[in-house]
């Protein structure tokens, strides 16, 4: 495992964390992940200790073990990665004792209560006006998520209205979230949503302003570039119960290639505004062959940083990359152009990382379009 990652054991009291155990020195097999939605999502381990101290760990004769201890993996003051432990297995081979543990991040506790507009005094939905996406979120997270950061400043603002929409069937937060981000906002962006650093919430648009990291075909294994055509659509109508709305099209795409129509289903009660957003997002997204790739940084890794005077590379931990971010494969030609974009050739928003320290290897799933986190999952 790399030197500068520590690993360290908190109980769960996430108001006055009481740290119980440097675990550093004794952990091996250690791989962490991250996704969106989502933000922190997965981290294995094993935990290299005698049968005694693994007895501990476990839930027994009443005694509640380690289960929901938060694991925080940092970098000197950088925090790395943080969620808590969900399983905890015990394992015997050739004499040797030790705990496979996993982790999940925060965005799980997401799904560990349930919403509905109905239950108590949560706003009505249906009626009234300035019901954006971030408001309904945050009401969301602060009626039915108490292990999440009360600080929702880092919660973007969104335009459009969803008055209208219906949130009062009983659903995990995390359930509703992920609908509320399909649904786009009057600008056609791209909504994402992640728990990082400290239990905070994110919501925020897709943006490729800038460059974050910066990496080079020799440093890159397993690189495989596929245009598919499989998913292009160009006609999109979007459907709420069995009610189909106004079909979304690209004219272009329609010129060039068959015409190719798929319905999406969107949330009960989402008004007209609200279906041509959604739809309209998602034909810009699929309304041409995209690239569908992954590929595994081996080598080096380089953060790009802005200065007054243009841009510097400067190399970094492989363990940074998260997540969220662009990053642009400098030698892979034809050669875009300087301003960043997603060319579908060579810079990319990363959709789902995954960290080995043992091989000190990062796989990278690079989307131009929002996936199923379990699809993600699988392809990681």
């Amino acid at each position: 495992m790399a030197a500068e990652l520590q690993i360290r054991l908190f109980d769960d009291n996430l108001t006055t964390p009481v740290l119980k155990d440097d675990l550093t020195e004794r952990i091996s097999s250690l791989v962490f992940t991250t996704a969106l939605n989502g933000g922190f999502k997965q981290c294995t381990f094993k935990l290299n200790i005698g049968f005694d101290k693994a007895w501990q760990w476990l839930s027994r004769e009443g005694k509640r073990g380690y289960h929901f201890y938060r694991v925080l993996i940092s970098e000197a003051h950088y925090k790395v990665w943080e969620g808590r432990i969900v399983d905890i297995g015990f394992t015997v081979q050739g004499g040797n004792h030790g705990l496979m543990i996993t982790c999940i991040g925060y965005w799980s506790a997401t799904r560990d209560q349930l919403y509905s507009d109905d239950d108590g005094s949560r706003t009505n939905w249906t009626s009234g006006s300035g019901h954006t996406i971030d408001v309904i979120i945050k009401e969301l997270l602060t009626t039915e998520c108490p292990t999440i950061s009360s600080d929702q400043t880092n919660i973007a603002a969104g335009s459009r209205d969803l008055v209208g929409i219906d949130l009062s069937a009983r659903k995990y937060p995390q359930d509703y979230i992920n609908e509320l981000t399909k649904l786009s906002d009057d600008d056609q962006s791209t909504w994402f949503f992640a728990i990082w650093e400290d239990r905070v919430p994110y919501l925020f648009k897709r943006s490729v302003t800038s460059i974050d990291w910066a990496v080079y075909l020799e440093n890159l294994d397993n690189l495989r570039l596929l245009q598919s055509a499989l998913t292009l659509r160009n006609a999109i109508t979007p459907v709420v119960g069995t009610t189909e709305g106004t079909t979304q099209t690209d004219a272009t795409s329609l010129v060039l290639y068959p015409r190719r129509e798929e319905l999406i289903s969107i949330q009960t009660g989402s008004n007209a505004n609200t279906q041509s957003d959604s739809a309209q997002m998602l034909v810009a997204e699929k309304s041409y062959p995209r690239q569908q790739q992954a590929f595994t940084v081996t080598g080096r890794i380089f953060s790009v940083k802005q200065t007054d005077t243009g841009g510097r590379l400067e190399e970094t931990p492989l363990w940074r990359v998260r997540s969220g971010d662009v990053m642009r494969i400098q030698d892979l030609i034809p050669h875009s152009a300087a301003t960043p974009a997603l060319d579908d050739l060579r810079t990319f928003y990363i959709m789902g990382t995954s960290y080995d320290a043992s091989a000190n290897t990062l796989s990278v799933q690079p989307d131009r379009r929002p996936r199923r986190l379990s699809t993600l999952l699988r392809s990681l």
